[in-house]
């Protein structure tokens, strides 16, 4: 991956470089601008590696940064720093953005509900899922699913191509017995619909879009019936609502927000040594 992404930026050459006839051994430095969780240093680290250069020093993913501080600092080859300055800057952008907005929402969650989970979702841009999921646990959040292999969560696109909500009650019981070391979740609109599949035997939970108010009275509910069940709150919540999602009870909050995330406004000096 990050040896495709350095053919892509460099191409036969860097063609600034060596028309300025760049020569002798530098230090490049990238530094915050503004404070936040850094994250993705070591895919930086290596881009630089992969060129020539050496680690001086590096901050490692999941560490605070104050405004102004160093992040990265290798030496090397001017023609090789300069080859990796952008590429190795937007890496740890990008992500850092990703890490820091995901520690913005557990904090703005935890402060009213401590025990709440946040998840994030498999919306990550493709390609870059890897790094997306290590930057959100950097932030405190962990993956809802890293891939749809490692669980049962059925939507409405498969209850309409199953042939509809009754039918997939019927089968919940068979799907629990052919797959008894899996959960078992559905993502539902209404309260109804979750009492039905609570008492037919799932798992998860997973309200969609249902405002707070009307969660908090289906939270209260579903779990007088089935304390040990595991109740979602997803769709649009984000560092502007999620204190109102947390308050409900609900186990998890599932959530896409850290993935658009402002990149984080890091910044690179090279200097000839």
């Amino acid at each position: 991956m990050l040896e495709y992404w350095i053919s892509e930026d460099l191409g036969v050459e860097d063609l600034t470089t060596t028309a300025l006839e760049l020569k002798g051994m530098g230090e490049a430095t990238i530094f915050a601008r503004e404070s936040g969780i850094v994250a993705c240093t070591e895919e930086a680290l290596e881009i630089y590696r992969i060129l020539g250069a050496k680690e001086v020093k590096s901050k490692s993913t999941g560490e605070f940064v104050e405004g102004g501080s160093i992040i990265l600092k290798v030496r090397g080859d001017l023609r090789a720093l300069h080859a990796a300055w952008r590429l190795a800057q937007q890496v740890i952008a990008i992500f850092s953005g990703m890490a820091t907005k995901s520690k913005i929402l557990v904090e703005k969650a935890h402060k009213v509900n401590p025990r709440v989970v946040l998840v994030s979702t498999r919306k990550a841009y493709p390609g870059l899922r890897i790094l997306a999921l290590k930057a959100v646990r950097a932030g405190g959040m962990i993956p809802h699913r890293s891939g749809l292999s490692d669980s049962i969560l059925i939507f409405k696109n498969h209850i309409r191509c199953l042939g509809g909500f009754e039918k997939l009650v019927k089968i919940i019981p068979e799907l629990k017995r052919r797959y008894p070391f899996r959960k078992i979740g559905v993502e539902v609109d209404d309260l109804e619909q979750a009492i039905t599949l609570t008492k037919a035997g799932v798992d998860l939970i997973q309200f969609d879009k249902l405002p707070p108010k009307e969660l908090s009275e289906a939270v209260m509910k579903l779990k007088e019936m089935k304390n040990e069940l595991v109740i979602a709150a997803a769709g649009g919540i984000d560092e502007h609502n999620i204190e109102d999602y947390a308050r409900t009870g609900v186990d998890l909050i599932v959530t896409s927000a850290p993935y658009y995330a402002h990149p984080l406004d890091i910044g690179t000096e090279i200097s000839p040594i």
